[in-house]
């Protein structure tokens, strides 16, 4: 949320313009723009076109952008997006009623998984017209149920002329909206906005003075102080998603082996182990073996390695401790002993000398094995390719699992939806990212798989009169879902594994892209870090293909 000192004190009510929808409209968006909101994604619609006339509001020109999208998922998707690069300025989307608020459900579990604020504005008939029959009415309020972290069901204004009280209910459903979904547990919030007709202006505003409604403020508690934890000598630390510095500054002031997945935010240090998922593996298959923990302290959201979520935090002589703020905590195998909002390691002198002896035992088994195939090779010279400006937007499935067996150490910011790690929006989510982006220098790039590519092919599709985001898309295509391989699924007869689960598209991405406004070229792994190092502006996609296989493959003659 934005400093106090940048929140006024009161928002301007607007002159009366012939509705009360525009009216009601404009104050929200007003009260948005006040309480720290930059940048409102919006879907075409007619209900919801009382916003796209508050935006023409004076008093908004130059604090609020718009971005327009026509698929309401990649509406949402790019909100969420925004929200991750500047959670103090988080994203808003705004949808109009009826089929298009649903498609808007799988950004908002994202992000109430993640612990992203998103703030959810759906436009929908007012109450007279609710079970009716009207067209594109449906139950809208609640529709997110416990997935948000606050919901409010305005009621529509009355149609000519909102009253000061319809007015002051919307601001202070805004500022509660904000307050929540950037508070200590994080999320989104969902605001259902009933709309009355005349959804347009029907007369100029008056210069008469309009009353000026007041402000809450929501001011963030102070720093919560650490807890001690007793560190044993054979202490170690977990930096699951969104763990953040914390988990490294812990790791490395108590010499603690640290396993910090790709999108942890502290993948990095003298104190990091690259290769855990295999090396722990080992570890945990063994009651005897000399680098068996006896305690874990967990920053973030794991959920990448079985080895980690189940063999590590749910192996029985593990003491597990979870340090979490929001009373959310990640506890899946449900061993956590103790959870606390931040730590502070306690240990003696002899506990201090074993735990150094112990992280010395972890690097030197750190051997993380070469990749062995094309796809963890093109995402290593992405990585390789990120620096401290860049960000890295990674997808789901077997790419970010490549990173956690391989990756070094980086200084780049690594962003992943890992809060349910769907492959739905990933393209909207980096896009928004970079549309939200405020530094000048740096690249944003999104590395995703040929199937995640698919599920977002809107993401692409950005309108003419849109602002165009700095972004690479970099698609690892090998023709379908490569993480089944790896899962007991494998097992599966051929035909059944091929058709139900790595589901084969066929599809030619970069042509398909190109189709929708965005150049793209196939790329081998080797070839990629060229690619990357060229220069470019706007957005560009590099489908990354084993062209060497393909091209024996057309070689082959046909049978005649």
């Amino acid at each position: 949320m934005t400093a106090p000192e940048e929140i006024p004190d009161r928002i301007d009510a607007p002159g009366p313009v012939g509705s009360g929808a525009v009216e009601e409209a404009t104050v929200i968006l007003r009260t948005l723009a006040a309480l720290g909101v930059r940048d409102l994604v919006i879907a075409p619609g007619s209900r919801s076109a009382p916003f796209v006339y508050a935006l023409q509001d004076e008093q908004l020109a130059g604090l609020v952008r718009a971005h327009v999208r026509i698929d309401e998922r990649a509406a949402a998707f790019t909100a969420l997006g925004i929200s991750r690069a500047d959670p103090r300025h988080p994203g808003a989307v705004v949808t109009t009623s009826g089929t298009a608020t649903a498609h808007l459900h799988a950004a908002v579990l994202e992000a109430h998984h993640a612990g992203v604020p998103l703030l959810v504005l759906t436009a929908d008939r007012p109450a007279e017209l609710r079970d009716t029959g009207a067209n594109q009415a449906t139950h809208q309020a609640g529709l997110y149920g416990d997935a948000v972290r606050w919901a409010s069901d305005l009621p529509a204004p009355a149609a000519g002329r909102a009253t000061p009280a319809e007015l002051r209910t919307a601001v202070n459903a805004v500022a509660r909206a904000v307050a929540a979904a950037t508070g200590e547990r994080p999320g989104p919030v969902h605001l259902n906005v009933g709309l009355r007709d005349p959804l347009t202006p029907r007369s100029a505003p008056a210069a008469a003075e309009s009353p000026s409604i007041v402000v809450t403020r929501r001011v963030a508690p102070s720093a919560v102080p650490g807890v001690p934890i007793p560190l044993t000598g054979r202490t170690l630390v977990v930096a699951g998603d969104g763990a953040g510095p914390d988990a490294r500054a812990f790791a490395e002031r108590h010499r603690l082996p640290l396993l910090a997945e790709p999108s942890s935010g502290a993948r990095s240090g003298d104190a990091m182990i690259v290769g855990y998922p295999e090396l722990l593996g080992e570890v945990m298959a063994s009651a005897d073996h000399p680098l068996r923990p006896d305690r874990a302290v967990v920053f973030g959201h794991p959920t990448l390695s079985r080895p980690v979520v189940s063999g590590l935090l749910g192996a029985d002589d593990v003491d597990v401790i979870v340090v979490d703020r929001a009373g959310t905590w990640p506890d899946a195998s449900r061993r956590a002993r103790r959870v606390v909002p931040a730590a502070v390691g306690e240990e003696t002198e002899e506990a201090a000398e074993r735990q150094q002896r112990y992280l010395a035992a972890w690097r030197a088994s750190d051997e993380p094995a070469p990749p062995a195939t094309w796809q963890a090779r093109a995402a290593l010279a992405v990585w390789a390719a990120s620096g401290p400006d860049d960000v890295l937007v990674v997808g789901s499935s077997s790419t970010v699992r490549d990173l956690e067996r391989h990756a070094p150490a980086t200084a780049a910011t690594i962003v992943a939806n890992r809060g349910l790690a769907g492959i739905d929006g990933l393209i909207s989510t980096a896009s928004g990212y970079a549309l939200a982006r405020r530094r000048p220098a740096g690249r944003v790039r999104a590395l995703i798989g040929d199937l995640t590519a698919l599920h977002d092919l809107t993401g692409l599709l950005i309108g003419p009169d849109e602002v165009e985001p700095e972004l690479d898309i970099v698609v690892l295509d090998d023709d379908g879902g490569r993480i089944f391989s790896g899962l007991e699924h494998v097992a599966a007869p051929p035909a059944v594994l091929r058709r139900f689960f790595t589901t084969p598209h066929g599809v030619d991405l970069a042509a398909a892209a190109a189709a929708l406004g965005v150049p793209a070229r196939p790329v081998d792994a080797d070839g990629l870090a060229d690619a990357l190092a060229e220069p470019a502006s706007g957005r560009r996609m590099l489908v990354v293909q084993d062209l060497v296989v393909q091209e024996s493959v057309s070689a082959v003659p046909e049978t005649p």
